[in-house]
């Protein structure tokens, strides 16, 4: 899986990326999963985001200019992870 935070560095892109982190940890996927930062503009643009923070999925957008909770993500996980991932737990 490949989660990518899609932002220009501000406060609240810095939180969403330390909440994916924090949720990465607590559903056990650390490890498996490839977390990514951008700041460009121009995939911004291509993926659909016009406020900031962005959260992508697998290359799919599914949050757009709000700081979602750990526990919010965890949620997202649940529906996006392998069903031997443990998450679904």
């Amino acid at each position: 899986m490949k989660i990518e935070i899609l932002g220009t560095g501000c406060k609240n892109c810095e939180t969403l990326y330390e909440n994916v982190v924090r949720a990465l940890a607590q559903t056990g996927l650390t490890h498996s999963v490839k977390l990514e930062k951008t700041g460009d503009i121009d995939y911004f643009m291509k993926m659909g985001l016009f406020t900031t923070p962005g959260l992508v999925i697998d290359g799919k957008l599914i949050s757009s200019g709000r700081v979602l909770s750990p526990e919010g993500i965890v949620e997202i996980l649940k529906d996006k992870a392998p069903a031997n991932s443990g998450v679904n737990s």
